[in-house]
């Protein structure tokens, strides 16, 4: 359901993260480079 609704939406930017091979749980460097991508998408705004 999830993946029908985000293949159809167009009301916005959309940043998508491939994290199958990320373990921003237990690992520090992933979480950061997932908080990179997300800042360098909204800083990309404006």
């Amino acid at each position: 359901r999830y993946e029908a609704w985000i293949h159809g939406y167009e009301k916005g930017n959309l940043l998508v993260i491939d994290v199958d091979n990320l373990d921003f749980v237990d690992n520090p460097e992933d979480l950061g480079e997932i908080l990179n991508r997300i800042d360098a998408e909204i800083h990309g705004l404006f």
